[in-house]
């Protein structure tokens, strides 16, 4: 996540990840890490036919492996979009201060104004 420069009223620093987050990446990248490594396993065993018939017959253990993985990666999906909704409502909210206060400088200015009342003038008949 790329950190960008922020106005120096914002207070909050979204540049690092929350504990859970990293939590969440530490769990997907144990994960892909191993299968990484049941993959270079049973690649380094191919020519063992015993090892993939033993592998055969755990197969839906496989399948059960595929499927955590979809999870993971839709949850992580679900966040990212749970974070971004979440920092356009703070955005907004931002904007929306930040009108309030100019119309209230705006309105102190004027206030501070003299008021000029314009005369007409006399006419003579």
């Amino acid at each position: 996540m790329l950190c960008r420069k922020k106005p120096k009223f914002v207070t909050y620093n979204d540049c690092r990840m929350n504990q859970r987050r990293r939590i969440f990446f530490g769990i997907f990248g144990v994960y892909h890490f191993a299968i990484l490594m049941f993959v270079i396993y049973i690649e380094s065993n191919k020519e063992d036919f015993g090892l993939l018939s033993q592998l055969y017959g755990k197969l839906s253990l496989l399948k059960y492996g595929a499927v955590l993985g979809i999870v993971l990666f839709i949850v992580d999906l679900i966040w990212n979009f749970l974070e971004t909704r979440n920092a356009q409502k703070a955005h907004e909210t931002l904007r929306l201060e930040n009108n309030t206060l100019k119309a209230k400088v705006y309105d102190f200015q004027e206030s501070a104004k003299p008021v000029i009342k314009e005369n007409p003038p006399a006419t003579t008949k």
